[in-house]
């Protein structure tokens, strides 16, 4: 038997340990006619979902500013002299006259999404970290502690056990928004192939592969600690015979890493492997505190570029039933601009959501004459009810098995 030596054997551990870690409104806009070639949603069996998470902060009135004449757009010109989008920069969404689109959009604007307008929490905190976890946790009023995520609790509701992974996260690290009791969720460096390291020897890659499948067996009388470490390198293995037996890249997607990461996901839902959820940290500034115009409409750009790239994929290979693909976001951005020509801290923002749904505008416009003591906009759809929205429409989960308080929104996804 070919011997592997400890540098070897320790170098290769560190390696694959880097690419794997477990862990009733009605629409304000006439709904349309969704694009003709994403037909009703399959079966909810079969159903998956992407999530985009917009860490940072994202403006949603940038996406989806009030036009036109009336208060908010009057309000909306005034508190952005200096960030705002003028008309000419607005695309027509959905025949509104009221609202527009940003221009940078325009190839997601051909999918027809549903827009949620005025996400938010009803006790909104600028923090960061606090927002992060109450929307990774769907705790949508600090009040809800839990040890597992949103994502994490539907993985466990819809999933199989014996699934290599129910939930992944394409990032350099594991997701709370995942952690799940039940199945296996994971993480996966999006740059990666998911595998474990081999050697080119073949007689030294399978005494590596042996070497793995003995550390992954539990043994009698080993402490909790050891027998979570044996499971670690068991799911990993698990998870390496998927990759390895994934279907090729799709073509057309652009050279960023939203791109990259949505082509990998491509590749993981063309195939029935267990997988139902992608979590997709998008790595962009949306922290605009200062030239939030030019950076927030080049965020636009890359976001448009890569998510038409992924649904005409999806579309190509009879898979566009199937997939979901919604956005989030911790907050959005202050209404009022600061001198820097940026937009600090806010509440609520505007959601997406992108496969077999109803175009149109869900919830009201926010009143941005009527904005709370830190001059953010009042939500006027809750978390926890867009969250319930996802499980109950979308995956046929009751709501009340992964979120407190939530109630399901009508007419945005055929059921």
């Amino acid at each position: 038997m070919k011997l592997i030596d400890r540098r070897a054997f320790l170098e290769l551990g560190l390696a694959s340990g880097a690419g794997l870690a477990a862990t009733t409104l009605l629409p304000h806009a006439a709904a349309a006619a969704r694009r003709p070639n994403i037909s009703s949603a399959a079966p909810v069996g079969k159903r998956k979902l992407v999530v985009l998470d917009m860490g940072g902060g994202n403006d949603g009135l940038s996406m989806f500013p009030p036009k036109g004449s009336g208060a908010t757009a009057d309000a909306y010109r005034t508190l952005r002299s200096r960030t705002r989008i003028e008309s000419e920069d607005m695309i027509d969404f959905g025949g509104s006259n009221s609202v527009g689109m940003h221009r940078n959009l325009t190839r997601i604007k051909a999918w027809k999404p549903a827009v949620l307008l005025g996400v938010g929490v009803n006790r909104p905190d600028l923090s960061h970290f606090e927002m992060q976890r109450r929307w990774w946790s769907g705790d949508q009023d600090s009040t809800h502690l839990t040890a597992t995520g949103f994502l994490g609790r539907l993985c466990d509701q819809i999933g199989e056990r014996s699934a290599p992974a129910v939930g992944i996260s394409l990032g350099y690290g594991p997701s709370p928004s995942l952690n799940a009791a039940r199945v296996t969720t994971l993480s996966m460096n999006p740059y990666s192939d998911g595998e474990f390291p081999r050697f080119w020897d073949v007689d030294m890659d399978s005494a590596w592969k042996a070497a793995w499948k003995i550390m992954a067996e539990r043994q009698s009388n080993e402490t909790v600690p050891f027998c979570s470490a044996r499971d670690g390198a068991a799911y990993a293995r698990r998870f390496s015979d998927l990759a390895r037996a994934l279907p090729g890249q799709g073509d057309g997607y652009p050279n960023s890493e939203l791109g990259v990461q949505l082509r990998l996901a491509g590749q993981m839902l063309r195939q029935d492997n267990g997988i139902r959820i992608i979590h997709i940290p998008v790595f962009a500034d949306f922290d605009t505190h200062d030239d939030h115009r030019n950076r927030h409409a080049e965020i636009m750009d890359m976001l448009d570029r890569a998510v038409d790239a992924f649904l005409k994929e999806m579309v190509a290979t009879s898979h566009a039933d199937e997939v979901l693909v919604v956005t989030t976001s911790e907050f959005g951005r202050r209404v009022p601009d600061n001198e820097s020509n940026g937009l600090d801290h806010g509440a609520g923002s505007f959601v997406m959501m992108l496969g077999p749904v109803n175009q149109g505008f869900y919830g009201d416009y926010p009143d941005l004459t009527s904005l709370d003591r830190d001059d953010n906009i009042v939500a006027t759809v809750h978390m926890n009810d867009y969250y319930a929205t996802i499980a109950q429409k979308w995956f046929g989960v009751p709501s009340s098995e992964v979120i407190s308080g939530g109630s399901a929104m009508s007419g945005i996804i055929d059921t």
